[in-house]
C-alpha cells in the first residue's frame, strides 16, 4: 500500500538526481573537452604564424644577401677576400 508507493517514488527521485548528475557531468565534460580542443587549435594557429614569421625573417636576409656584394663571413661574394678591389 501507502508504504510500497513511497518507496516506488523514493527510488524514481533517487533514480531522476541520478540522471541530472549524470547530464550535468556529461555537460561539464564536452565543455572542458570543447575548451581544451579551442586552445589546441589557437596554439597550432600561433605555432603556424610564428613559423611563417620565422620563414618570412630568413627570405628578408636571403634577399638581402643576394644583393649585398659581401657574404655573411665578411668576404667578397665574388673574389672572396676581405678587402675587394
Amino acid at each position: 500500500g501507502e508504504a510500497e508507493k513511497k518507496r516506488t517514488q523514493a527510488e524514481r527521485d533517487a533514480e531522476k538526481a541520478k540522471e541530472e548528475e549524470n547530464r550535468i557531468r556529461e555537460e561539464e565534460e564536452r565543455r572542458q573537452f570543447r575548451e581544451a580542443m579551442e586552445a589546441q587549435r589557437l596554439l597550432d594557429k600561433l605555432a603556424l604564424q610564428e613559423e611563417e614569421e620565422k620563414k618570412a625573417e630568413e627570405d628578408k636576409k636571403k634577399e638581402k644577401q643576394k644583393l649585398s656584394t659581401k657574404s655573411a663571413k665578411g668576404t667578397c661574394q665574388g673574389c672572396g677576400l676581405k678587402k675587394c678591389k
